[in-house]
């Protein structure tokens, strides 16, 4: 069967990808409420968990912190800060086959439209809304984002980072390389519509590792 088939994605509450984050994630660091985190849960054949108990994986979305990037947005002619996203957590059981962190981010690019609007409906509908690029970065202490360009990401450009996550200790532990990658979103053709989309949290969620 393709992976494709074999792996799907299903709400999950953002207590839930934050607690799975802190836990899993080399970072072990939660995403802001402030960011409006959101995301999904994996599941591979159709299990939400391994036979070790632990998940089979998470990917989580977020707002971006910073207003304006050079030559993608937040400059006069281009889009605002409102309409691009953060990549921000995503984390595979090493169960899953090979190419099933691209296969997850394909389909959560499909579906990332209408879930933001679910979980951030614009105050101001008559500014632009729709989310047209996604950020993401890869830590060089960590991975050099084959995925991303696998997912046909494009690299913007790389940075000096400071210490990010509490397993960083010792000298050298700064000044690590981060890349930065963007993805550019298709315009929808269809508009926001309050009534036809559900308010963040009427969605199955998952409360817990082991209930839905």
């Amino acid at each position: 069967m393709s992976l494709k088939y074999r792996i799907t994605l299903q709400h999950a509450d953002r207590n839930w990808l934050n607690a799975m984050a802190t836990e899993y994630h080399y970072l072990h660091r939660q995403v802001p409420d402030k960011a409006c985190p959101f995301g999904w849960a994996v599941g591979f054949d159709g299990n939400l968990f391994q036979p070790d108990g632990l998940p089979s994986g998470f990917i989580i979305f977020a707002s971006i912190h910073f207003t304006k990037l050079r030559n993608e947005f937040g400059y006069p002619g281009l889009p605002t800060k409102w309409q691009v996203l953060s990549l921000s957590r995503l984390w595979l059981h090493e169960n899953l086959p090979k190419n099933s962190e691209t296969c997850v981010i394909g389909k959560a690019l499909e579906l990332i439209q209408q879930r933001w609007l679910e979980v951030h409906p614009p105050r101001y509908p008559e500014q632009p809304y729709h989310i047209v690029k996604i950020l993401s970065y890869a830590d060089t202490e960590y991975h050099e984002g084959t995925i991303y360009r696998a997912a046909n990401f494009r690299e913007y450009g790389r940075t000096v980072s400071h210490k990010r996550h509490k397993n960083s200790r010792g000298p050298g532990c700064d000044g690590h390389e981060l890349i930065c990658f963007i993805y550019d979103l298709r315009k929808p053709r269809w508009n926001y519509v309050p009534q036809q989309l559900p308010l963040f949290g009427t969605t199955p969620a998952i409360i817990n590792k082991r209930t839905i």
